[in-house]
């Protein structure tokens, strides 16, 4: 089959196009034919060795797909460990749904960037029907999907940070009530904020928080870690900070992540979650989505079309 491989550690430059054998089905697996597949921050991490859930090189990226099912033939969409970036991938089956209704060439960008927005929302950050929301890379995959939550979870503001004007533009379109620069004054107080950005962005926010603010850290893409205040500063401002990964959710906690990502699957079966599709590119060009995504230069969610 064909199958795009992470050859070595690197930056897009280090994945080819190869022919690989078949995957097999193991316990409690199911084989998917694959249509599209989401391209995320962590396959780049992936393939540059920051990223701590990513297997040895040479391996397969890609962390979410959509097809259909090879045994019995239904539509299904998936979160995987690995190997999105093929032909056909091994999927367990508890981390995969049913996708009947659903656009098989754009569902391959729901699952990973959609029930991220949705557990950080939901389960970490405690949203609250009425609450502000405020959502850093807002036009971005992860972004535009916690502005679709947001909603769907009866927020009473939603407040999107992006980096162009182009891109505020965007976050409008996407259902934001409003949408900043990051030099900009924040307009709090925030309830929940998601951050995906970190250094100076968090320190920024922090100060917008309200009393009894959820903080959600989900990323660090400016590549400086937020540096979260002491015990004592955080009493102070009566403020909680809460780094999340949906990855380290569903490889230590599997059982929970089954359990906490039904509602948000529901959210997407009935079209209130479906992160916008900015570009849809060819398997065989997945090295210059990684380079789109890496140079911020996109909007929504990128995806790979692997089967016409």
């Amino acid at each position: 089959m064909r199958a795009v491989v992470a050859t070595r550690l690197g930056g897009p430059e280090v994945l080819e196009l190869q022919e690989v054998p078949e995957p097999t089905a193991g316990p409690g697996q199911v084989l998917i034919r694959v249509t599209s597949a989401g391209v995320n921050f962590a396959d780049l991490s992936s393939t540059r060795g920051t990223y701590a859930m990513a297997p040895p090189p040479p391996f397969i990226p890609g962390l979410e797909v959509a097809g259909e099912e090879v045994e019995s033939g239904k539509p299904v969409f998936a979160i995987v460990p690995s190997g999105g970036y093929a032909e056909l991938v091994a999927a367990e089956e508890r981390f995969t749904w049913d996708a009947e209704g659903l656009d098989l060439g754009a569902a391959g960008g729901y699952a990973l960037t959609g029930l991220t927005a949705f557990h950080a929302l939901r389960h970490v950050g405690g949203l609250q029907a009425g609450e502000t929301v405020l959502m850093t890379a807002a036009a971005g995959g992860v972004g535009s999907s916690a502005i679709q939550v947001a909603r769907a979870l009866g927020a009473g503001r939603v407040i999107g940070v992006a980096s162009t004007q182009e891109k505020r533009v965007r976050v409008m379109d996407f259902g934001a009530d409003a949408a900043v620069g990051y030099e900009d004054e924040v307009p709090g107080p925030i309830d929940v904020a998601v951050d995906m950005v970190g250094g100076a962005t968090f320190q920024h926010l922090l100060e917008a928080m309200a009393p009894f603010g959820r903080m959600v850290l989900i990323g660090s893409s400016s590549g400086e870690v937020q540096q979260i205040p002491s015990v004592g500063d955080l009493r102070m401002r009566c403020v909680g900070v809460l780094p999340f990964s949906l990855g380290a959710l569903r490889a230590k906690h599997p059982e929970v992540f089954a359990r906490t990502a039904a509602a948000g699957v529901e959210l997407i079966r009935d079209g209130r979650l479906r992160p916008p599709i900015g570009m849809t590119l060819p398997l065989e060009s997945a090295a210059e989505a990684h380079r789109l995504l890496g140079s911020r230069a996109t909007t929504g969610k990128l995806v790979l079309a692997i089967k016409g």
